[in-house]
């Protein structure tokens, strides 16, 4: 302890040192001088003395009078500690600075500023220290107390710049002078150094800098028409017209954007516009979907286009390449999607198209099929797990086309206990002819050659395929080739095939196999039995024909019945027990309505029959459309860490796929969803967040956009 007191001592001896006033000293002794010689002449002007005896009496007289003073200022001297020094040229140091300074306290009193901060005052003041109000009254003591923890950035308004605003950055430092418990001084205890940077200068280049690299900077676009060929089918509108009318609306876009629009290809665009003019369209959404659908959509069918851009890439070929992973990534028509340094952002809103394929296409997918099946040694076929009547009606009617041409071929089916299995080919499993076709995925795998070819109806999703180690080992291990035929949305999970054909604007992926069949086969018939499993796929995807129909849909039935398909027999299959009925019930009575009373959600524990609960989940979903006011309903049921649902729609408004992203897959108007991996509450919590966005997105800002577009022609009339 007393080392520690000596220390203290020593350090404070040594900082501890003499401060000379050496102004003063200097004036004292120049005074002193010119007062001497002052008097001296006086004395000889005045009287009869002799000058030389007056000059030595005033010299000595100087000298004495100068060392009197300097003596007097080393008595009267004051001892001053090194913090009292630093504070002297602190003060001084201060003074000089070029940028703005003041000091305050706690309360916004300005104890100290500088020159350049006085040049910021917005008002005169009248005493020593004027408080913020007075003189910054842009600045306020809670803003300067944040500055002492964050740079704060401040806009104030002024006459003397053209913009009007000058930029402001102010930044602070918290310490203490004096002795904190004086608080009635307002020079003493806590208080702020603050910096206040004017910045517009800098600021105004930053923005010309950034104008200048937006209107210099090029960005690159694909563009293409969304299935032109089904439209022109579809609604008597010729290609060469509809096109014709598209490349008019495009480049009078393109003009007005600024840019460049070239067709490499017939009806495919590339598009170049400066950065500037993107960015206004990404703040408008990009209203040019909207006027290119409003231009050429017929009543029964939308007409739409998608297009990619991209603002990453050093070079232009690298941002074209960027472009066309954005244009590839979109989900589904009537979108715009930008792709900034990786990151996809999606604009347009789902649109589900209503078309009618003619026979000319089903010849199309006819033809294509039989060749690739011609060209392979050996047929398998698969549709999705836990099939429905829909997948499996889909996939025996493929086996047919296999059949005609004298092909081997099998189906792949995992579960051959699976109740929907049973029901539909019970009668038909059993005939010699087909109880070997139907074998599991380890015996299809086993039997996979580099000429097998391997076609997957009902889904595109690998991971809700019956196998995706079978496609998985024809796709990339054997060199064999996969072939999808579906009616579900593409996903950014959508598996790349040699061939694909996905529509939809198709009730079922069985009414597609039909529309083939019909126009395809050439030895072969269908059965009445084969017949009627395939009707029971359409039935079942079209609640009896009482949704998603078309006239094609309507075709199919009609030929399935010509070859001796039974409704009767098919209305069948969808009878269910006492034990669905109750379970139906049960479910539906925790229904809650969302957003608004638009969105139906029933969540709950589902049976211990899996198959059974699908039935349950599909049928409340359907039942709850009835509700008033209702767009769309999801069902969610719960068993054994199992989770399954399905979702519902009947109209151009709510897409059920989006409902499930990043959960399962589906159409527009019907989607399902499973999940062994999550909770029944977490799942219901991600659908819960996906139907908020979905809404807010798509339908919200759709019912505004034509409110203010009711208004505003209301206003013109």
């Amino acid at each position: 302890m007393q080392n520690n007191d000596q220390n203290s001592k020593r350090i404070s001896r040594r900082s501890r040192g003499t401060f000379f006033n050496y102004p003063l000293a200097f004036f004292i002794c120049t005074g002193a001088g010119v007062l001497a010689v002052l008097i001296a002449w006086l004395i000889v002007f005045l009287s009869d003395a002799d000058p030389r005896t007056v000059l030595l009496a005033s010299s000595i007289t100087y000298v004495l009078v100068t060392v009197a003073a300097i003596v007097v200022l080393l008595i009267s001297n004051k001892t001053a500690s090194k913090h009292e020094i630093v504070l002297h040229r602190f003060d001084k140091m201060l003074d000089n600075m070029v940028f703005p300074y003041i000091i305050t306290n706690s309360s916004g009193i300005i104890v100290k500023y500088n020159n350049a901060a006085k040049m910021l005052f917005e008002k005169t003041f009248i005493g020593i220290m004027p408080t913020l109000e007075d003189v910054l009254p842009f600045l306020t003591p809670e803003i300067i107390k944040r500055s002492a923890s964050e740079r704060v950035e401040l806009q104030q308004k002024t006459d003397d710049d053209e913009d009007g605003v000058r930029h402001l950055i102010i930044e602070s430092t918290e310490t203490m002078i004096g002795d904190q418990r004086k608080t009635a001084d307002p020079t003493k205890g806590y208080y702020y150094l603050t910096s206040i940077i004017d910045v517009t200068k800098a600021k105004k280049q930053l923005v010309s800098v950034a104008r200048r690299l937006e209107n210099e900077t090029m960005v690159m676009g694909r563009i293409e028409i969304d299935d032109l060929k089904g439209f022109s089918m579809s609604s008597g509108i010729s290609e060469k017209e509809a096109s014709d009318k598209v490349r008019e609306i495009l480049i009078d876009w393109t003009m007005r954007q600024g840019g460049l629009l070239y067709e490499p290809e017939t009806r495919k665009f590339i598009v170049m516009m400066p950065l500037s003019s993107l960015s206004r369209c990404i703040r408008e959404k990009f209203p040019i979907l909207d006027t290119v659908r409003e231009a050429l959509s017929t009543k029964d069918d939308e007409f739409t286009i998608s297009m990619g851009f991209s603002v990453s890439g050093e070079t232009l070929a690298e941002r074209q390449r960027n472009a066309d992973i954005a244009f590839e990534g979109r989900k589904s028509g009537n979108k715009a999607v930008v792709n900034t340094a990786g990151e996809l952002t999606y604009f347009g809103r789902d649109r589900r198209r209503q078309i009618t394929r003619g026979t000319s296409e089903y010849r199309r997918i006819g033809n294509t099929l039989r060749r690739l099946i011609s060209e392979s040694s050996s047929v398998l076929i698969m549709g999705h797990r836990r099939p429905d009547f829909d997948s499996i009606g889909s996939a025996l009617g493929i086996s047919k086309l296999a059949e005609d041409l004298r092909k081997n071929w099998h189906i792949v089916i995992n579960d051959p206990e699976d109740e929907n299995f049973v029901r539909l080919m019970g009668d038909i499993s059993t005939r010699e002819e087909y109880g070997w076709r139907f074998i599991n995925e380890t015996k299809a795998i086993a039997s996979v050659r580099s000429d097998t070819l391997l076609i997957v109806t009902d889904v595109n999703s690998v991971s809700n395929m019956e196998s995706p180690d079978l496609f998985r080992t024809v796709a990339e291990k054997t060199g064999g080739k996969t072939t999808i035929i579906d009616h579900h949305e593409k996903t950014d999970m959508t598996a790349p095939s040699d061939f694909e054909y996905i529509d939809t604007s198709c009730s079922s992926a069985s009414e597609i196999v039909a529309g083939v069949l019909e126009i395809s086969l050439q030895r072969t018939k269908l059965t009445s039995e084969e017949a009627t499993v395939l009707l029971s796929g359409i039935m079942l995807d079209t609640k009896n024909f009482t949704q998603y129909t078309s006239g094609k849909t309507y075709a199919a039935a009609e030929f399935l019945s010509a070859c001796s398909g039974s409704a009767e027999r098919a209305q069948k299959f969808f009878e269910a027990d006492s034990e669905i009925f109750a379970a139906e019930y049960s479910l539906g009575a925790s229904v809650k309505l969302l957003s608004e009373g638009r969105i139906a959600l029933c969540s709950g524990k589902g049976l211990a029959d899996e198959t059974k609960t699908k039935i349950v989940i599909g049928r409340l979903a359907d039942r709850l459309l009835l509700m008033e006011n209702v767009l769309a309903t999801v069902v969610i049921s719960e068993f054994d860490g199992r989770i399954n649902a399905s979702a519902r729609s009947n109209n151009n408004l709510v897409n059920c796929a989006a409902l499930f992203e990043g959960l399962g897959g589906g159409n527009f108007n019907n989607a399902g969803a499973f999940s062994d991996a999550l909770s029944l509450s977490d799942f219901e919590d991600a659908v819960k967040s996906n139907i908020e966005r979905f809404m807010r997105e798509n339908v919200d800002e759709r019912q505004e956009d034509s409110a203010e577009q009711a208004e505003d022609e209301a206003d013109e009339f």
